[in-house]
């Protein structure tokens, strides 16, 4: 199997870029609520599609994301002053809002000059214990409606980590339903996650396919399972967000929003529709086996420079992923301890494109097989979107009104053999599902 490659295209994401303009088309999650607990509390540092931004929670409880940076002198925003409508820079006193406007100037008794400076800011919304962020320009779109957006807080959970690769490595691994059967699969145990049905461990050919859809497209693994066939449908949304199938645990999904075009915040979702999240679930990925991985919330100096506050792993490139070669876990032969932990060594280790630092991987030199179908379709789909500005428009005017994200994923046994006739009678199940439903 071929594909026209577009590495650069999909993989760069800063300002002008076209991968970066879609990006600017939708609501993205900046940051937990949790790290701006405090109204009048610390600011947080983050950087998104190559820009550096500073998030505060002003005293009077208004989220404000703005450049990082004060317009006077580029001293750093982040070491400023909470206060009760904005945020004061501490080298002369300058004083902003949730909106970038210059609301007093300590070194600057002239006040028509105040009126005459602002930073840039994004508008912001929170909902479901995230701070979402708007980049682009015009009316924003409505907030995405998943399908966990509206349940109680005991129903849902969101974490956030970095990835130390481009965007499109870590998103492409949502899309390869085979590896699931290799690496994320003990032999001796026949064990997988408790995601999955054992025949995911049984079946490690499974028959993949990829469908289009209004929204990105459905990613299709068939396995044999005795008499029957079992079959796991994954949904992948543009230009980043993913919905994975479970058949005990809570359904999780994931999003990979960039950072800039060689380093990404990875989220993890899980929703459960039957009651509150249960405990054996917490338990599980409580102890870093699935997502999230283990981490520790600190500063940390991304390879361009930039300065951000994020959960970064404890497991690592460089401390090898802590493998070790002499103790494969229940549900993995590889030696490395959770699922996501699993996933990034392969997905930041990958052979890099020239000048990336070891973050974009050549896709010129890929072999791709035929259970490579849903990645390539995936490219396609999203290189379609990008390639004019009709055709982003398009996309803008599908996703308007949030209810295009309101897809679900679908793991079932099935007597269907052939996947249109799978696709057709459970088509209701795997398109935008009606609120409350």
């Amino acid at each position: 199997m071929s594909t026209t490659n577009r590495s650069d295209t999909l993989s760069r994401v800063g300002p002008g870029s076209k991968v970066g303009a879609l990006f600017r088309s939708v609501w993205l999650p900046a940051l937990l609520s949790s790290q701006l607990q405090e109204p009048g509390g610390s600011p947080v540092r983050l950087k998104l599609l190559g820009e550096e931004l500073v998030a505060f929670r002003t005293k009077k409880g208004e989220v404000g994301i703005t450049q990082a940076n004060c317009a006077h002198r580029l001293a750093p925003l982040y070491y400023g002053r909470v206060e009760d409508d904005g945020i004061r820079c501490n080298y002369h006193g300058w004083l902003y809002n949730s909106k970038g406007q210059c609301l007093e100037m300590q070194n600057e008794p002239d006040k028509a000059i105040c009126s005459k400076v602002k930073i840039k800011a994004y508008p912001v919304a929170e909902k479901a214990d995230i701070v979402w962020i708007y980049m682009g320009e015009g009316e924003a779109p409505e907030l995405p409606k998943f399908p966990w957006i509206d349940l109680p807080k005991s129903q849902r959970n969101a974490t956030v980590w970095i990835q130390e690769s481009n965007w499109l490595q870590g998103m492409e691994g949502e899309l390869d339903s085979s590896h699931v059967s290799i690496l994320h699969t003990n032999p001796a145990t026949l064990a997988t996650s408790p995601v999955h049905r054992p025949y995911s461990a049984v079946d490690l050919t499974p028959k993949l396919y990829a469908k289009d859809t209004p929204i990105g497209i459905l990613g299709v693994a068939r396995r044999n399972a005795d008499d029957q066939y079992y079959w796991r449908v994954s949904q992948f949304m543009v230009p980043a967000f993913s919905s994975i199938p479970s058949v005990d645990f809570p359904v999780g999904g994931r999003a990979f929003i960039p950072i800039d075009d060689y380093n990404t915040y990875t989220w993890d979702f899980n929703y459960y529709f039957k009651g509150d999240l249960p405990q054996d679930f917490l338990d599980y990925t409580g102890k870093g086996l699935a997502f999230p991985p283990e981490s520790n919330y600190q500063s940390y100096r991304l390879n361009t420079g930039t300065i951000i506050d994020a959960f970064v792993p404890v497991r690592t490139a460089e401390n090898n992923y802590l493998i070790n070669r002499n103790g494969g876990s229940l549900s993995s032969p590889s030696g490395i301890h959770g699922l996501n932990d699993q996933d990034r060594a392969m997905q930041e280790g990958m052979l890099a494109t020239e000048g990336s630092e070891g973050r974009i991987v050549d896709r010129e030199k890929e072999f791709l097989v035929a259970t490579d179908i849903a990645i390539v379709r995936a490219r396609r789909r999203i290189l379609s979107i990008v390639q004019s500005e009709d055709s982003l428009e398009q996309f803008r005017q599908t996703i308007k009104d949030g209810t295009a994200y309101s897809v679900e994923p679908l793991d079932v046994l099935s007597q269907i053999d052939d996947v249109d006739s799978f696709v057709r009678e459970y088509k209701t199940q795997l398109g935008p599902q009606k609120a409350g439903a």
